[in-house]
């Protein structure tokens, strides 16, 4: 945060890795299922000096088809990761509130950034999932082509089930935008800046991540440990598969921080081990 602008991850960052532990699970259950039918072809038949390949046809057949539709699955989940911008994208989507000029300007991941006026923007509090009968809700900023249409959506980097500590993220950002750092600068919680703006989180910052919002708990922690460390493994190729984003010049210009700002505060100023 600066007098500038606020910055704020995407509202995916801190549960990111869930996703791709499924993908990975699934990649591996096909593969070791291939290699199986492999080892059946190769070593029970081709290297069997007793094999009369009497159904040699057949079982080439049986395995070809069952390579191409194994193949095809892992492409579909390959497709699917780089489409929800799980692999081979961005470490993080992030999000910028520029109180100078009242544009937000949304990282989209595929190279464009979306652009829009603070004061055009509809924001609404919906819930936004259900896991394990539990409702999860989360911020959203709406482009509206009109009165009745969504032309564009965005998630705000929170996302929480309960509905007070939500409303509570968004009255920072409003409070920023309207009446400026001065407003937030002291707001409970707002003690560290996660050190991911030029460079990849480190693995310990992406297990705290994760485990955060259960962390209070001390039932849930341990009940959702498995599962955190399902999805840790998941974050670390998701890690090491995506780039840090880069804001384009135009954006850099439109946010220019000014030298003297006193209210400037990002990683560099989290307390030593924090950085």
């Amino acid at each position: 945060m600066n007098s500038t602008y606020l910055e704020m991850v995407d509202g995916f960052y801190s549960n990111r890795g869930m996703m791709s532990s499924a993908g990975i699970f699934g990649i591996v259950a096909i593969s070791l299922t291939l290699g199986f039918f492999l080892y059946v072809v190769v070593f029970r038949c081709y290297l069997d000096p007793d094999w009369n390949r009497q159904d040699e046809v057949e079982m080439l057949l049986a395995f070809g088809s069952i390579t191409l539709v194994g193949s095809l699955f892992i492409l579909g989940i390959f497709k699917f990761y780089l489409h929800i911008g799980e692999w081979f994208r961005y470490t993080h989507y992030p999000m910028r509130f520029n109180r100078q000029n009242r544009m937000v300007y949304v990282f989209r991941g595929d190279d464009t950034v979306l652009e829009a006026s603070w004061d055009d923007l509809y924001f609404n509090l919906a819930p936004h999932t259900r896991i394990a009968g539990v409702r999860i809700w989360a911020i959203c900023g709406l482009v509206l082509k009109d009165e009745q249409t969504v032309e564009e959506l965005f998630g705000f980097g929170y996302v929480s089930d309960s509905r007070d500590h939500c409303l509570h993220h968004w009255e920072f950002v409003r409070r920023y935008m309207e009446e400026g750092p001065q407003a937030v600068i002291g707001a409970p919680g707002f003690s560290f800046c996660l050190p991911i703006a030029d460079k990849r989180e480190t693995l310990y910052q992406g297990w705290i991540a994760l485990v955060a919002e259960d962390a209070s708990n001390p039932i849930l922690k341990w009940l959702m440990f498995p599962i955190h460390v399902t999805s840790f493994l998941g974050r670390l190729i998701h890690r090491a598969t995506s780039k840090v984003p880069l804001w384009p010049a135009d954006v850099e210009v439109a946010c220019r921080i000014a030298p003297d700002d006193p209210y400037v505060r990002d990683s560099s100023t989290n307390p030593v081990g924090y950085r």
